[in-house]
């Protein structure tokens, strides 16, 4: 397997062209899928993980992995900046995915809360494949120790003796000669369900994908387990079928990884006939939720809520209703404190571009939203809110920009650390 590692925004392309170069079969192959793919089969434009760009590929602001069917991998790193000396590519990456890992954490939706930091520790020198691979089989590795749910499963079978229900069609058709036969339905107590199935499906196509020797062992030894269970032979009718009973915490972790290995349903799925694996995360949405957890965590005496509708850009309209819900990502309230409205943007800014038509990369349609905020909520409450865009820190973006909307009304761009969580936003 050859494994390539591009970041957000560089290009792909064949040997002798763009930023990351991969064998030209390869190329031609994700270039056509993307090209082609119909916005109906998960392909929207803002959902494209990749666009094209003067005939290469260049990668948007999305972070995972895609393997093709011929096993060539490529993994796309967040764009980071990296506070200290400068390091060898190998460490940077090591870095790259530690940070990365942190924040996938606490993306909400996902199988990540169990991720300690032991284990980001020991995954971050993985290719991203392997580090999914990984923890998925913690999970199963304990299943197999814990032992697998059984219950009882529905069965219809040409039995020696009597036993459930006899089913008379069944009994015409197989038995008209076989008398001492009786074509029955019946139920037995069986580990053969929906939910094994696809972990023993699972446990198939991860066993070709992963280059890791010691996931390749863990996958054998779980194999080992599901021995007597078929893999599923209808994936998508199991995936609706398969019920997680009450005490099985197992199990609701282990699901979402089938389902997202199995049908590539990450966050941003984006496969095609030429893809094998697939699994890609928004950044701007898991910046958003690392935000989150360190806002709980640094304002912990504020009372903080996320995507909360503080207003209405439209009070009243023709049918005498209010109209476009104002959500900003976080507003924090605390007893005699004027409220503070947070919106968290992956972006780069730079500090020395403040001359138009730069403006430091800030966007002018989030100054407008910010100011739409300000002015509400001042009208609202009688009083100036305080007014925060939260980026991610780069050597270009050290200290906090002030800027000035008009008389109180302000508005605070903060670069945070995501190499430290130590260091606080505030």
């Amino acid at each position: 397997m050859k494994n390539f590692t591009i970041r957000e925004y560089q290009t792909l392309g064949p040997e002798g062209f763009g930023d990351v170069q991969i064998p030209k079969g390869d190329f031609e192959a994700i270039r056509n899928y993307v090209i082609h793919c119909p916005a109906g089969e998960g392909q929207t434009e803002k959902s494209r993980v990749l666009e094209t760009h003067r005939g290469l590929l260049r990668a948007r602001d999305y972070v995972g992995v895609l393997q093709t069917r011929s096993g060539t991998t490529i993994e796309i790193l967040p764009k980071l900046s990296l506070a200290g000396v400068m390091e060898k590519q190998e460490q940077r990456e090591s870095r790259e995915k530690q940070i990365f890992l942190r924040m996938l954490r606490r993306f909400r939706g996902t199988n990540f809360k169990n991720l300690d930091e032991a284990s980001i520790q020991a995954l971050r020198n993985f290719p991203l494949l392997d580090v999914f691979i990984s923890l998925f089989l913690d999970d199963l590795i304990e299943l197999t120790r814990r032992g697998l749910a059984h219950g009882y499963e529905e069965v219809e079978e040409n039995l020696l003796v009597l036993r459930g229900k006899l089913l008379l069609a069944g009994q015409l058709r197989h038995n008209l000669v076989h008398r001492e036969r009786f074509f029955v339905r019946h139920e037995i107590f069986s580990a053969n369900r929906p939910i094994n199935r696809l972990l023993k499906s699972t446990l198939l196509l991860l066993h070709q994908k992963s280059g890791n020797p010691d996931n390749q062992r863990r996958i054998r030894q779980a194999r080992f387990y599901f021995e007597e269970i078929p893999k599923s032979d209808n994936i998508t009718a199991d995936l609706q079928r398969a019920r997680i009973d009450r005490g099985m915490p197992l199990y609701e972790r282990l699901l979402p990884w089938a389902r997202l290995f199995l049908q590539g349903n990450a966050p941003a799925t984006w496969r095609g006939s030429h893809l094998a694996i697939a699994l890609f995360f928004p950044m701007w949405k898991v910046f958003e939720d690392y935000m989150a957890y360190r806002l709980h965590r640094e304002l912990s005496d504020w009372k903080i809520q996320t995507q909360h509708c503080i207003a209405y850009l439209i009070e009243k309209n023709h049918l005498d209703s209010h109209d476009f819900r104002m959500k900003p990502d976080f507003v924090a309230t605390k007893s005699g404190e004027p409220s503070h409205i947070l919106d968290a943007k992956w972006k780069q800014l730079d500090m020395r571009t403040h001359m138009e038509p730069k403006h430091y990369n800030i966007s002018q349609s989030d100054l407008y939203q910010l100011y739409a905020y300000g002015k509400k909520i001042e009208g609202k409450e009688g009083r100036t809110p305080k007014l925060t865009l939260l980026y991610p820190w780069n050597e270009n973006f050290t200290r906090p920009l002030q800027l000035l909307y008009e008389d109180d009304l302000r508005l605070e761009a903060r670069p945070v650390r995501l190499d430290d969580e130590d260091i606080p936003i505030f």
